[in-house]
């Protein structure tokens, strides 16, 4: 591993630290993140913030309650060695939390910077295929860029009462549905009893051949 590498732990610290400071403004307090992974004392947060400093993934303000300062290349979404980027892989979606909240991350997958460009990008695995008219298969990886607003047309990764779906969002004469690449599967109609949430825009593909 390289030093520069985080470990999958400082990784959980990591996400959990932009994860607030997306939703509040600011960073945690040490005490904060504590709490949240259960740490009995709060030393065992500051050994990681260090080693975290130490790889130069942020910076950490001494004398301030919440002096996390997150580098320019975190904030953007930057992870891993150079050419390469990871991002969170989201394995289930916590009721009422972004969808990278610490509760959604299961890990990261690392992306070819050349080919996924910019911040905001996580990934999710495809189960069924009801997405196979555009050749993505069951098991598959997709890359999505975070978006809270979908474009007619767009594929999107969609939070409907708490689970995650990737479909192609259609407006007609101000309905909203949500439709499949497969023949097999009806439109969902959403209604305005649906809990939604768009939480990004399809980017790419990753698929895995043999063993």
């Amino acid at each position: 591993m390289s030093p520069y590498e985080l470990t999958a732990q400082q990784q959980r610290v990591v996400s959990y630290i932009l994860s607030y400071r997306s939703q509040n403004g600011f960073p945690p307090t040490v005490r904060e993140i504590a709490a949240a992974f259960g740490y009995r004392s709060p030393n065992n947060v500051r050994q990681h913030l260090r080693l975290i400093e130490q790889k130069g993934f942020i910076r950490l303000l001494p004398g301030k309650a919440r002096g996390i300062e997150i580098s320019a290349s975190l904030a953007a979404g930057e992870y891993g060695e150079e050419g390469e980027r990871g991002v969170p892989f989201i394995g289930s979606v916590a009721a009422g939390k972004p969808i990278t909240a610490i509760e959604n991350v299961d890990g990261y997958v690392t992306l070819d910077r050349s080919i996924f460009k910019g911040g905001g990008l996580f990934a999710l695995r495809i189960k069924g295929d009801s997405m196979n008219g555009m050749g993505i298969l069951n098991g598959d990886i997709v890359v999505v860029r975070k978006k809270s607003q979908a474009e007619p047309g767009e594929v999107v990764v969609v939070i409907i009462d708490g689970d995650a779906t990737l479909k192609r969002f259609i407006r007609e004469n101000g309905i909203i549905k949500l439709r499949a690449e497969n023949p097999a599967y009806e439109d969902i109609v959403l209604d305005p009893g649906n809990s939604i949430q768009v939480a990004g825009k399809l980017v790419g593909v990753i698929r895995k051949y043999g063993g």
